[in-house]
C-alpha cells in the first residue's frame, strides 16, 4: 500500500518533503539577457553594495580626487567617484576600494579584498540614496596599469567599473605604498 502512496505524491508534485524521495536537478535554460534599468529621474548617489558570491555587503560613500588629482580611497568602505554617474543615469558608475587590510585595523576587512574571487555572470547589487536596488553582471576582468585610466572615464552606456589594486607590492620604508597594477571589474545590466 505505501508504493501506490508514494507514486501518487511523487505524481502530483508532493514528494518533495518526504525524506526518503530526492528529486533530480531540474536545469534550466541560461538567463535572458538583462534588461538595461530604466533611466532614473530622480537620480541618487548609491549608498550600499552587495556581491553575494565573495561575502561582500558594505557601504558606499561619495569620494573624489586629492589636490594633485589621485583618486581619494577610504580605508574601509568603497568608494563612489562622485565625478562618475549615479546608477540609473545612462553612464558609468565607478568604485574604488583598497584591497589589503591596514595594519592599524587588520580585523577590518578591506571591501575589495575577495573582489578578484568574483567571476563573469556574477550580480552586483547597488542600492542608492533612495533605497532602489539596481542590479548589475560581471561581464569583463581586467589587469591595467594605474596610469589607464580611460575605464573610469564616461562610456556613452549603463555599467559599473570596480578599481581595486592586484599584482606585485610597492614597498616603500618597510610597507605596502601601493600595487603595480588595477584589477577593473565590468559590471552591466
Amino acid at each position: 500500500m505505501r508504493r501506490p502512496l508514494l507514486l501518487l505524491l511523487v505524481l502530483l508534485g508532493l514528494a518533495i518533503s518526504l525524506p526518503c524521495f530526492t528529486m533530480p536537478p531540474i536545469v534550466r535554460a541560461a538567463p535572458a539577457q538583462p534588461v538595461a534599468p530604466a533611466q532614473s529621474n530622480d537620480p541618487q548617489p548609491p549608498v550600499w553594495m552587495y556581491i553575494g558570491s565573495i561575502g561582500l555587503s558594505a557601504p558606499v560613500v561619495s569620494v573624489g580626487t586629492d589636490a594633485n588629482g589621485y583618486p581619494i580611497v577610504p580605508d574601509h568602505d568603497i568608494g563612489w567617484f562622485n565625478q562618475s554617474a549615479m546608477p540609473g543615469t545612462g553612464e558609468n558608475v565607478v568604485f574604488w576600494g583598497h584591497v589589503l587590510r591596514f595594519r592599524a585595523a587588520p580585523h577590518i576587512p578591506a571591501p575589495f579584498e575577495r573582489l578578484r574571487e568574483a567571476r563573469i555572470g556574477d550580480p552586483i547589487f547597488v542600492y542608492d540614496a533612495a533605497g532602489r536596488e539596481f542590479v548589475y553582471y560581471i561581464s569583463e576582468q581586467v589587469w591595467v596599469t594605474p596610469d589607464q585610466v580611460q575605464y573610469i572615464l564616461p562610456v556613452g552606456y549603463e555599467r559599473l567599473t570596480l578599481v581595486s589594486c592586484i599584482g606585485a607590492y610597492i614597498i616603500e620604508d618597510g610597507s605596502v605604498q601601493d600595487m603595480s597594477h588595477r584589477l577593473i571589474t565590468i559590471a552591466t545590466p
